[in-house]
This record gives structure tokens, sequence and C-alpha cells, in this order.
């Protein structure tokens, strides 16, 4: 019997958009719920890190012209730098990794679109020093873009090539990227920066919280937050979160690359499209009433239903297309398994390996607002395999709140 172990969205950082990363006891309690299942086992095991590992596009080393769509060669010397600070800043986790894998476990990368820019041309050293770190042969050849094996009924990738802002397929450059570095980077930053020029209480705290808003699910409860944030500023204070979202808001529609974006994906038609829908909620970020929160959100809860279900339709395309019965995706940080077909008596499966980051989850139960929570996630899907055949597939959800 083998096993084929899923994990995903993992997101080791710099640090320098705010202490996000995983605890070493996390990774050590995931193996020893495993390590059980290993043993019984017997037979080969593997772990499969499903994309968004490494963190390289959340860090304020991304400023100013230095951006993730600029040509990878210019861009080589930063990516580096932010890769060798997420091993110093995770050294613990990459350490216990290379012990498994010294001990027999084999481990595959699968890229992600957060840490594709790995993935580059010419970046053989880079990839060395990862594989180095990680207890594999360090070949500096390119990670895989996906996970299949002749004969074994799966196929998993990371999954951002059905989101639309984040699609790299094709050389595609994500429209992600630029949301991330051009604005969920550098909010914080500013706010703070205004705050103290005005000497205003509490700037610490507000910094560390608006360093969250990448952790929010769903994100599109981001106004809320940032309505919930507030209430540690003075009145007079609170307008600069909205003239500062305002600001960099514009200098993103301002910016060529975006432009570009939007020239390419923005449509007429009655409906609003995908590059409608983006424009709306950048220009409206911060923009919420609590007295209609309740409502709001309920409705934010039908939409991301749906956009679950958009991946579930696109794996069923990717079984049919790859005679398949199990499609793996990461990328949305939801766990979930949904049923798409019954063929002959095997059943179809899509399966997200969710995430382990942190998570700044919404409750809708008050009717006077909305109120928040700190979760940590820890999400994998397991499958025992024997002569190529899968006997049973696993997902396990944790849920970690730590009140110290």
């Amino acid at each position: 019997m083998s096993l084929k172990i899923f994990i995903s969205d993992i997101h080791l950082s710099d640090t320098t958009t705010g202490k996000h990363n995983i605890k070493l006891k996390t990774l050590e309690g995931f193996w020893n719920d495993i390590k059980k299942d290993i043993a019984e086992a017997g037979g080969e095991s593997e772990l499969i890190v499903l994309g968004d590992f490494i963190d390289v596009i959340r860090s304020t080393k991304w400023n100013g012209d230095i951006q993730p769509w600029k040509n990878t060669g210019d861009i080589k010397n930063v990516v580096k730098g932010i890769v060798e600070k997420v091993y110093e800043e995770n050294k613990s986790v990459f350490d216990k990794l290379n012990e498994y894998v010294q001990g027999g476990i084999n481990l595959t990368y699968v890229m992600g679109n957060h840490d594709r820019l790995i993935n580059s041309d010419g970046y053989d050293a880079i990839r060395k020093y990862i594989q180095e770190k990680l207890g594999l042969i360090p070949t500096g050849q390119k990670f895989p873009w996906k996970y299949s094996v002749d004969g074994l009924p799966i196929y998993a990738v990371h999954g951002n090539d059905f989101d639309i802002y984040n699609k790299t397929e094709n050389s595609s450059l994500p429209i992600g990227d630029a949301i991330v570095t051009l604005l969920i980077n550098q909010y914080p930053e500013e706010v703070k920066k205004a705050l103290e020029e005005k000497n205003a209480p509490n700037v610490a705290k507000v910094y560390k919280s608006l360093q969250e808003i990448d952790n929010l699910r769903p994100s599109t409860v981001t106004p809320y937050w940032i309505d919930y944030v507030k209430k540690s500023l003075q009145p007079e204070d609170q307008s600069l979160l909205v003239d500062t979202w305002n600001n960099l808001s514009e200098k993103f529609f301002d910016n060529g690359f975006v432009k570009d974006w939007f020239q390419k994906n923005d449509y007429w038609s009655f409906l609003p499209d995908d590059a409608d829908k983006l424009e709306i909620a950048f220009r409206h970020f911060t923009d919420t009433k609590l007295g209609r929160a309740y409502e709001k959100f309920l409705e934010i809860k039908k939409d991301f239903i749906k956009e679950t279900d958009q991946n579930a339709v696109a794996a069923l395309k990717l079984i049919n297309s790859n005679k398949c019965d199990y499609v793996l995706f990461g990328h949305t940080h939801e766990s979930a398994v949904h049923l798409l077909d019954v063929e002959g008596g095997k059943e179809k499966y899509y399966i997200n390996t969710g995430t382990w980051r942190n998570r700044i989850v919404p409750g809708g139960y008050k009717r006077k607002g909305i109120v928040f929570g700190h979760q940590e996630s820890i999400d994998y899907v397991m499958f025992k395999i024997d002569d190529s055949e899968i006997k049973e597939f696993q997902l396990w959800n944790g849920t970690l709140h730590d009140n110290m």
C-alpha cells in the first residue's frame, strides 16, 4: 500500500507584510496525524505540496518600478533575496521537511501563482537553493506545474488558472500580482505613515490589523473588516483609512500594467464582466454601512458559493479531458469535496486541499453587524493506493483557535 498526501497554500513569507507564517508545531502536529498511516501502509509515501508554499509576492520588496511583471532577468536578485529571507524566517519548517525527506518520504513541490517566479528561466541557482533546503537533489530543474502519474487516476494543479485574476497559463501575467503588490502590501504601510504624521493613537494595532487583509475569507468582507479596524481610531482619524485606500486605488488603475490588463479583459456587455467587477470592488473597497452589513454578508456568502461551484465545473472538464477520477486544486484556501459524476460505478470527485494559513473569518449572526475571529487552518488530503488502484481518500480539516 502506498500513500499520496496533498497539502497546499502554506504561503511561507519573508514577514515584511506581517508575521503570518506557520509554526513548527503545526507541521509536527500534521506529521503526528499521518505517521501511523505511513507506517501501516508500508509502501512508498509521497507528500505533494500543491502550490503557494513559498510566497514570493507578499513582500514589500516589490515597490516602485520593481514589480513581479517586469522582465524576469531584471528582478532575479529581488526574487533571490525574498526566497533567502523566507528560508531564514522559516528555517525550522524547512529543516523539519528536510528531516522527513531524509527519513524516506518523497516530496514533490508543484508551482502556484505566488511562487511561479521561482520557475523563471535562468533561476536555476534559486531552485537549487530551495531543493537543497528541502532535502531534494539540487538539480536546478524547474518544479512541475501539475501532478499526475501514469496509471493513477489523479490530476492535481494549484488551480489559479481557473481564476481570471490569477491565470498564469500561456505565460499570462496575473493582475492578482498587482493587486497584492500595489494595494494589499502597500495599504498598511501608507496608513501607518499617515497616522504617524498625525501622532494618532493605536497606530501599531491598526497597522497589524490591516496586514491581515489578505487573510480574510471570503475576501469580499474586506470593507467590513476596515470598518471594524476603524473603531481603534479617533473619529477625526478614521477618514484616513478611506482616503489612503482611494489614493492607492487611483494609482493602481493608472498603472501601465493594470491598464493593459483591463484593455485585454474589459468587454462591452449588459452585465458586468470580470474587469468591471474588479473595478467596482476596488473603487468601493472601503464603502459600506454597518446598518446593512448583515444583509450584504448573506449576499456575499451566496456569491462565494457560486465561485466554488465554478471550480467544480472546471474540475469536471479536467476529469473528462484527462480521463481521471479525481481532480485536486488548492488556491481558494477553502477545502472542499464535490461529487461530480458517477460513470460505470466509479465516483468522480473535485477536491480542494484548503490551506494552512491563518484566516480572519466573519460571523454573520449578530444583527447589528459582522464580528470577526482568528483561526488557523490545517487541511490535507490523503489517498491510499494499492497496485495503482485507489482504495480510499480522506480530506481532513483542522481548525485551531489559540487564545494565547
